[in-house]
């Protein structure tokens, strides 16, 4: 059997465009290299952080996105995601431009959620910053976000100053976990939620505890990641 080389990795079916950042990936963030059972590999984006891509957007920051995304499919990953849902302003910009998979935001998720909970369904999505979020990210993600409820996590004091401001790299992870929980229980409570997105990867290390809370089916990036892990390195049966 001839096996082809020239590739960087193999068997590596997913690579990770990552921003700057410090503060901890707990197992379940898409960073942290034991949430999936398969490998990923990242691929830091220099000088990019999270205050800069959802606050401070210019069009100068498509092209290191580019460059590393064209260097993880030359190192020969099979499908390229993103750390921050935020990316999704750069979601079919990149898809252009490489032969691989792209999802770069769990926002991606949104039309197939839709057809499968149908078009009177109350969809929500959790965002890190409610402000920061526009139409753009949606329409890059082909859905309308007015078809959408919306509340972020802004106005929580842990996940404000740490994950939004940077101002600490350290975080209390049960204080995170009750400001995610809480929030997203009275978002879906409120808003009668059918079922909750997560567009904040760093959201996801809870969303079995946001599930348990909410009882409705719960996306998030790593549910997107699975699905098309799925695609790309098919299991034998």
């Amino acid at each position: 059997m001839l096996l082809k080389g020239g590739k960087l990795y193999y068997d590596t079916p997913v690579g990770i465009l990552c921003l700057e950042s410090r503060f901890p990936k707990p197992k379940g963030h898409v960073r942290n290299p034991l949430t999936f059972d398969f490998p990923t590999v990242q691929r830091l984006i220099r000088g990019v952080d999270i205050p800069r891509l959802l606050f401070h957007p210019t069009d100068d920051l498509l092209e290191p996105f580019v460059r590393a995304a064209r260097e993880l499919e030359a190192d020969g990953v099979r499908a390229i995601t993103g750390s921050c849902g935020f990316m999704a302003r750069f979601q079919q910009r990149i898809a252009a431009e490489v032969r691989v998979p792209v999802l770069l935001s769990s926002l991606v998720q949104l039309p197939l959620v839709r057809l499968m909970h149908g078009t009177e369904a109350q969809i929500g999505v959790l965002t890190a910053s409610a402000d920061a979020l526009t139409p753009d990210h949606f329409r890059n993600c082909g859905v309308d976000m007015a078809s959408v409820h919306i509340t972020g996590m802004e106005h929580q004091k842990e996940f404000r100053e740490c994950i939004l401001q940077g101002k600490r790299d350290d975080f209390d992870l049960e204080t995170l976990e009750r400001e995610v929980v809480e929030t997203a229980r009275n978002f879906a409570a409120s808003a009668r939620l059918d079922a909750l997105l997560l567009e904040c990867t760093d959201l996801s290390a809870f969303a079995a505890a946001v599930q348990a809370a909410a009882d409705i089916p719960v996306y998030d990036i790593n549910s997107l990641v699975e699905y098309a892990c799925g695609a790309v390195r098919r299991r034998r049966y």
